[in-house]
């Protein structure tokens, strides 16, 4: 039996990289259960340069260097944008942009529907507006789907 992975946003490993806030232990948490295998979670290439692009934007380059690096260490799938995922991102931006969609996040969107993928853990809760997609706010208090332990 193959269970779907998670996929997990860039702001859940910002928010465990970053200062003191609601969200760091929780996002901690998150990552801990990727890294002892206990969760299925997957991102895209998308994710990566989110990273960069965000600390380097900052002044803070080092960091992102480092984030990343350290992201991809972590046990997950890292799935490919394509050029059928953008054709689908470019609609469902289309189709969402006045409910606060970024266009970085209709990218993750249309990776994660095309990977048949139903839950994506964020703080953003414009991933809301999508009825493909369910959103997991990191401070819910839940039992996350884990991997099948055979």
């Amino acid at each position: 039996m193959t269970t779907l992975p998670i996929f997990l946003d860039a702001n859940i490993f910002m928010y465990a990289a970053g200062i003191e806030h609601e969200y760091k232990i929780p996002c901690i948490r998150i990552l801990s259960k990727v890294e002892t295998g206990q969760l299925a979670a997957a991102i895209d290439t998308e994710i990566i340069q989110e990273l960069l692009y965000r600390y380097s934007h900052i002044g803070l380059a080092d960091k992102g260097l480092q984030l990343s690096r350290d992201a991809l260490q972590y046990p997950l799938g890292v799935l490919p944008v394509t050029q059928a995922d953008v054709e689908l991102a470019i609609e469902m931006y289309d189709e969402h942009r006045h409910q606060g969609i970024k266009p970085r996040d209709a990218i993750h969107a249309a990776v994660i529907q095309r990977n048949r993928i139903t839950h994506i853990i964020s703080t953003d809760k414009h991933f809301d507006a999508f009825n493909t997609i369910t959103r997991i706010d990191p401070l819910r208090d839940l039992s996350l789907p884990e991997k099948p332990t055979s």
